[in-house]
């Protein structure tokens, strides 16, 4: 399990996301992803204040509804502290649930947007993301969470190609439609952030600015 800052465009601290870090069965998965939920929780009082806490989650996690109630029990508690809980569902494209999981899981993430403390996140998408990938329109989520280029792409990015331009329109039309903020992830080298901000970007994470906390 690890524990890893979001920041600003300013380089100031925003956020920070847990993720479960291995595999093992649905049961403990289902396991760990409690366990980090249960440590978005502030144990003592600090003077740097994270008021974004984002658990990373499968989308498979949803079919779970002990982990739903507790899913909503820790946001209760956050949202009465001035913290907000953002569940960042991950989308497997080699896991695509069938029609019956589907929309169980829809049912969940719209059950759980209901909840005035939780926001949502997508995460890893790309421009290869199509609608078809999506459980439900992205309209549905708070936050995008796009996983930075590789060394082949960014120069290709670099020269400002067509790459560049299409990526930054999809991003741009996004924003537009439905509401949603982009952060940027696995950020680790100076030239990947100085691109990034070139980007409709609102938030960045990764090694560049703060490496992972084994938890």
């Amino acid at each position: 399990m690890t524990r890893q800052a979001i920041v600003e465009r300013s380089q100031a601290l925003w956020g920070s996301e847990i993720s479960v870090v291995g595999s093992g069965d649905r049961e403990q998965l289902d396991w760990a992803y409690g366990e980090a939920l249960r440590r978005t929780l502030p144990r003592r009082k600090t003077l740097q204040v994270i008021a974004h806490r984002f658990v990373k989650v499968d989308q498979a996690a949803l079919m779970n509804d002990t982990l739903i109630q507790n899913i909503v029990q820790v946001a209760h508690a956050l949202e009465k502290q001035g913290h907000t809980l953002t569940l960042s569902i991950d989308n497997p494209l080699d896991a695509l649930p069938g029609p019956v999981e589907r929309r169980a899981m829809v049912r969940q993430l719209y059950k759980l947007k209901d909840q005035s403390g939780i926001k949502l996140a997508y995460n890893h998408y790309t421009l290869d993301t199509k609608p078809g990938d999506l459980l439900i329109d992205l309209k549905l989520y708070d936050y995008i969470k796009m996983p930075f280029p590789d060394s082949a792409l960014r120069l290709s990015l670099n020269t400002r190609s067509g790459l560049f331009d299409r990526l930054y329109e999809r991003m741009l039309e996004l924003i537009n439609a439905a509401r949603v903020r982009f952060i940027a992830e696995n950020i680790e080298f100076s030239d990947s952030a100085m691109l990034a901000k070139n980007l409709p970007f609102e938030y960045f994470q990764g090694g560049y600015y703060s490496p992972a906390d084994r938890l």
